[in-house]
């Protein structure tokens, strides 16, 4: 018991670090562990390791025991955006450095036919930062956002074949954002730096299906609901500081997928990843009393449109012990040209990845390398929030990734 009480609470201590990257399109993030990663974040319909739970929560119906997975996943994304303002074209390179989303998960069989579940993992993050004297410094410099769930679980066995899931989610979201404002003359007169934050924990639920119709082939459905978030928090500009809120939506999220195994050692799993982006229609942000005692709202229209993401994964089972795996995505960017900016800047990504698991009787290892690459794309200006005529171009990312879990 001592040694299941240690993992539970390593579970949970590994996900109170910093998480700032995104590189799912928008602000998710697909990463739930190392082996989903490498089976291109698709393991909808094979559980093997704790962290199924990410994707489907019904799937750890087919985990004996009490079992515990921990792990983080390194990011380091690069990008250049190419401006024509009135200061003339400038390429100018967003600052790069690595970023460390970590996860957490534990389940246990408490009786024949019912399991419990706990994950502590990231669904959403966000980092970008410019320098403060960059062309597109009045829309922003610099956005942070840090976001985790706390996922428990109860799954049933309805029948031999056929497994149920429902779960709470707790969603902690911290938002931080900076942009210059002019006092004088845009691009000529002295600026003010306007830094904002705010936070809020808010619920949202979560539901499964896992249905194994033949050994060899098993299929899960998974919904994550929508979260509404009511930021609340501070603002300062030229020594004034202000209360902020703004009202926020994550968007809901449908996993759909199959795993299959042709062969004794292959196993190939495809799904996809509906994800309900038009719940982000505007990003406004209130301030009271009104900043520079004259702006009530700063408002921008955003108008996201809902994205399919599709997944798969390619599994070998070289020895008894040694797993080899491969995975592509191909992620749809949820912001139309029309509504393009530098909060999240980008275009639709392909993502390739290499990994490998190692397993013993009690203990295992997993760990991947994923490269992305993001296709460059052209951005109509609006000048009058800060958007210039230009083009997101070299953008990619590197992703290491590494889980360690045990089974008693």
């Amino acid at each position: 018991m001592n040694k299941k009480i240690m993992a539970a609470a390593l579970s949970a201590a590994v996900c109170f670090g910093v998480v700032r990257a995104a590189h799912g399109a928008g602000f998710a993030m697909y990463e739930g562990s190392a082996r989903g990663n490498a089976l291109g974040t698709e393991v909808t319909a094979d559980p093997v390791n704790p962290s199924v739970m990410f994707n489907n929560a019904a799937a750890i119906t087919a985990l004996p025991g009490f079992q515990a997975e921990v792990g983080l996943t390194a990011i380091r994304p690069r990008q250049s955006i190419v401006t024509e303002s009135p200061l003339g074209e400038k390429k100018t390179r967003a600052t790069s450095k690595w970023w460390t989303p970590p996860h957490a998960y534990a389940t246990w069989q408490a009786m024949d036919r019912v399991w419990l579940g706990l994950g502590i993992f990231c669904r959403y993050g966000l980092g970008v930062d410019y320098p403060d004297d960059w062309p597109g410094r009045y829309e922003w410099t610099k956005a942070t956002i840090e976001s985790f769930d706390v996922n428990p679980n109860i799954a049933f066995k309805l029948t031999d074949q056929l497994s149920f899931a429902a779960g709470l989610r707790m969603e902690t979201f911290d938002a931080s954002f900076e942009r210059m404002i002019p006092t004088g003359t845009p691009f000529a007169g002295p600026d003010c730096k306007l830094k904002m934050e705010g936070d809020d924990v808010a619920l949202g639920y979560n539901a499964a299906f896992y249905w194994t119709p033949q050994t060899n082939m098993s299929f899960g459905i998974s919904y994550q609901s929508r979260v509404e978030q009511h930021l609340r928090g501070d603002a300062t500009c030229a020594g004034q500081r202000t209360d902020v809120s703004s009202d926020l939506t994550t968007p809901a999220m449908l996993y759909m997928g199959t795993s299959l195994k042709p062969t004794d050692r292959l196993k190939v799993n495809f799904g996809l990843v509906y994800t309900m982006w038009n719940s982000f229609e505007d990003l406004a942000i209130r301030f009271d009393p009104p900043l520079l005692g004259k702006v009530h709202e700063s408002s921008a229209e955003k108008n996201w449109k809902s994205t399919v993401r599709p997944q798969l994964g390619l599994e070998y089972k070289a020895t008894d012990h040694l797993f080899l795996r491969g995975g592509y995505v191909y992620d749809q960017t949820p912001d139309p040209d029309a509504h393009a900016d530098y909060l999240v800047p980008g275009n639709n990504r392909h993502l390739f990845s290499l990994g490998f698991g190692l397993t013993f009787e009690k203990w295992f290892f997993d760990a991947t390398y994923t490269y992305l690459f993001m296709q460059d794309r052209d951005v109509p200006g609006r000048p009058a929030e800060g958007v210039f005529d230009g083009e997101f171009t070299g953008g990619d990312a590197h992703m290491m990734s590494y889980s360690i879990g045990c089974r008693f």
